[in-house]
């Protein structure tokens, strides 16, 4: 049997296949905008037509539930919700930042998406998986200081490289082809949560944004209701 496995939650989309007996795992990307990824099935269809596996041998349907892009997230978990769906099989929620705990082995990993204004999604992880850092919102500054409270020399990833490079001098990253998140880490770690059960209905799986959009922000601060008070005033005037 097969996971379908769906990353939308970085720079670059991406759909992948993982056959549970062999552990093979394949994968097709796309660089569309995040907003714009009418394509998305039409990818997933290419990889199951090219890897001559018919839908009805699809076990389960694996989504990468954030953090990261918002709309990239709403994309990626509604398309695996409506798969699923239509296929009548279960979900798998992979959390965005915990796939890199599969490059952990010989060094740590540090991993840093851009949340924008010195803020960023990040965990860091010792050789063996486990927390240093917890996966969660945090500063950047946060970030490098459990590592050099920790004492150790990760391996950063993640999108946060290229927004903040400029504070990560005398760091090592990884290099930009292996970067950031991808549905073939989804697959992998899908792969291990069906084994252990881990799975849910389409119902729920839901995003996992670890903040608020702006528009909550905004609705709980009251400028939205502000901002929309001041056009319906400037509409009325006319």
């Amino acid at each position: 049997m097969y996971i379908l496995a769906i990353d939308t939650t970085g720079p670059v989309g991406s759909v992948a296949l993982a056959d549970t007996n062999t552990y093979r795992i394949t994968m097709r990307t796309t660089e569309e905008d995040m907003s714009h990824l009418k394509n998305l099935m039409f990818l997933a269809d290419d990889l199951l037509e090219a890897e001559k596996v018919d839908k009805v041998r699809i076990a389960a349907v694996a989504a990468s539930t954030g953090p990261g892009s918002f709309t990239g997230i709403r994309i990626g978990v509604s398309s695996a919700r409506a798969v699923a769906q239509a296929l009548n099989v279960p979900c798998i929620k992979v959390p965005t930042l915990e796939q890199f705990r599969l490059k952990c082995g010989n060094r740590p990993v540090a991993v840093i998406f851009n949340a924008r204004r010195g803020q960023v999604y990040g965990a860091v992880f010792d050789k063996e998986g486990r927390d240093i850092l917890k996966p969660g919102p945090y500063m950047l500054t946060d970030v490098l200081e459990a590592v050099a409270k920790a004492g150790i020399a990760p391996v950063f990833y993640g999108d946060g490289i290229d927004a903040y490079g400029d504070k990560l001098e005398g760091l090592e990253t990884a290099p930009r082809e292996d970067r950031y998140q991808t549905a073939a880490l989804t697959a992998a770690v899908a792969m291990n949560k069906l084994e252990d059960g881990e799975t849910c209905t389409f119902e729920e799986l839901l995003p996992d944004y670890m903040r608020e959009t702006e528009a909550e922000q905004r609705l709980r601060d009251g400028s939205l209701a502000r901002a929309r008070a001041a056009k319906m005033k400037k509409f009325r005037s006319r």
